[in-house]
């Protein structure tokens, strides 16, 4: 016979169990339910299997409410919505399709925890395809030698221009 102080366990208890995690109850808000500790709570959970089972079944029908709620708003949706106003003595009751848009919160939160491989902030960076150069740097280099390239060109041309024209003039015998 095991020692102790006798359960005050009820076999409805599973039930309400079910339909409180349904609700999204915790071990904490349970205990508070049935005026238990949260660990005689977790003593029925490792000890009365149809406790047990209640409470994770609650809790799948909670967690896929959740996940299509949540799917839901990440890819956007529509809902019909009833509204009634008072009109000409009577309530008038009118029908509408209201559409919410796709949610980007939704959709990260959802890739992040489905995808983190792919879509965690933290994630390594991808391997850069120029080898950790600065390509602005590099940019301003090449429009600098670029222009040194110009004015060399430009002086070589003003030289050979030069050279040029004292060579025409030495032809024509006229001196500057």
């Amino acid at each position: 016979m095991a020692g102790g102080r006798p359960t005050i366990y009820k076999p409805d208890y599973a039930e309400i169990a079910r339909h409180a995690c349904m609700l999204g109850a915790s071990n904490e808000t349970l205990a508070e339910r049935f005026e238990v500790s949260r660990r005689t709570i977790d003593n029925w959970l490792s000890t009365i299997p149809e406790f047990g089972d209640a409470v994770r079944h609650g809790r799948e029908v909670a967690d896929e409410s959740v996940v299509a709620a949540l799917y839901a708003r990440a890819t956007g949706m529509e809902r019909k919505s009833i509204k009634v106003v008072e009109g000409e003595g009577a309530p008038v009751t009118t029908t509408h399709t209201v559409q919410a848009l796709p949610d980007v919160r939704a959709c990260m939160f959802w890739l992040r925890n489905r995808r983190p491989e792919q879509w965690r902030e933290n994630r390594a960076p991808a391997e850069d395809p120029y080898g950790g150069r600065d390509l602005a740097q590099e940019l301003e280099e090449a429009e600098e030698r670029m222009r040194r390239f110009e004015r060399a060109d430009r002086a070589a041309a003003e030289a050979e221009a030069e050279a040029g024209l004292r060579s025409q003039a030495e032809r024509l015998q006229v001196y500057p």
